[in-house]
């Protein structure tokens, strides 16, 4: 008895710091039941079946607290602390790279000049945090898909920045304007030194219109290579527009274009299930460092009290070793909600990336294709 009294007395005090400091706890839980066929189209390597449980294919899982506090004439102090963890198993994102708050680390000063940012922040490219301008431009939101999502048409390489100062303009007649720079990218990587050329750097500018139907964004960055891991590479750039118009009916019309100097692509990361024909075909090197553009154009409707979402992407680059990389992806969706916090999703697409090493005049067009089913639920 005395300790239940116990643990409910802290609770409690716990309770009563948190609303006298306006600190909110939220949430929100991804789990998915995935199918994925892949093809190397490598003669001597099998093709690849898997049926598995998943954390977040459309949200990433998290937890967080965010709170302001109210410093008079019109300005205020706002924070962020959010951790990613795997719904399937429960430990910490491996995305994170073993930080606690590995998704979001900020706080915020905020004012009529607008809104000044310092810490871990999402990118303006990405669907991340309150300034993730990239969901205007995403229509199926397939975030952690390996067969299918929009990511497949553009070179980007990051979805947040460490060490960084962003910077959010007052609205003006449906414009907003937005500006980040990062000193060092990834501060658990031990290259470099934080605000020199030894180490990565990321700088962006970006600009929103939104106005009744029609929201447009134009994101422009650059990621600048350290010399401590990066000597004699190029920095790499991108500038993305594009947006959405929501018609009378319903109808939303998506669509967005890429262009790309000069990135370094993680074959890893972002070639999804043709992994093992790039790997096969290219060894090590995979995408390596990237010249081209990508395209995506995608719709959502609302139907039977849900939304159905499907798109097509298409980008083609070529690398600093000769090779040439086509990609196709098509892709659907349904989202259903259950209730205000609780929906209930099926999605599946196809990619195909044509590979093309000029230098072995070898090719291959490895691809596959993805079903998944999931609940996602917010608190």
């Amino acid at each position: 008895m005395k300790k239940t009294l116990l643990a409910a007395t802290i609770l409690g005090a716990f309770a009563c710091a948190a609303s006298a400091a306006n600190v909110q706890v939220y949430g929100l839980i991804d789990t998915s039941l995935s199918f994925v066929h892949s093809d190397a189209d490598i003669s001597g390597v099998d093709s690849k079946n898997s049926f598995t449980m998943e954390n977040a294919e459309q949200f990433g899982s998290r937890f967080g607290l965010r709170g302001s506090e109210d410093l008079g004439n019109g300005m205020k102090v706002s924070f962020v602390l959010e951790s990613g963890f795997e719904s399937d198993t429960g430990a910490l994102d491996t995305k994170q790279r073993g930080r606690l708050f590995g998704r979001e680390s900020n706080v915020t000063v905020s004012g009529g000049f607008g809104d000044v940012t310092f810490g871990l922040i999402p990118i303006f490219g990405s669907v991340l945090g309150a300034n993730g301008l990239f969901r205007a431009l995403d229509p199926v939101t397939a975030n952690y898909t390996v067969g299918f999502g929009s990511g497949f048409a553009t070179a980007s390489s990051m979805t947040r920045v460490d060490n960084a100062i962003s910077y959010k303009t007052p609205t003006f007649a449906g414009f907003t304007g937005y500006a980040m720079y990062s000193f060092k990218v990834n501060g658990k990587d031990g290259a470099g030194q934080e605000g020199d050329g030894s180490t990565d750097r990321y700088a962006s500018l970006a600009v929103r219109y939104q106005q009744g139907p029609l929201e447009a964004v134009l994101i422009a960055d650059q990621t600048r290579y350290g010399n401590d891991q990066y000597r004699g590479f190029d920095d790499g750039s991108t500038v993305t527009f594009g947006g959405n118009y929501t018609l009378d009916n319903g109808l939303k019309l998506i669509a967005f274009g890429q262009w790309f100097d000069s990135m370094i692509l993680s074959t890893v990361a972002r070639a999804g299930v043709a992994y093992d024909g790039i790997t096969e075909l290219l060894g090590d090197a995979g995408y390596g460092q990237v010249d081209g553009y990508g395209l995506s154009f995608g719709v959502n409707f609302p139907l039977a009290g849900g939304v159905a979402k499907a798109s097509v992407n298409y980008r083609d680059m070529d690398n600093t070793d000769n090779v040439d990389f086509t990609r196709w992806t098509v892709a659907g969706g349904y989202d259903y909600p259950l209730s205000k916090r609780t929906t209930i999703y099926a999605m599946g697409g196809y990619s195909q990336e044509k590979v093309e090493n000029h230098v072995e005049n070898k090719e291959a067009t490895p691809g596959g294709y993805q079903l998944v089913a999931g609940l996602l639920h917010r608190f």
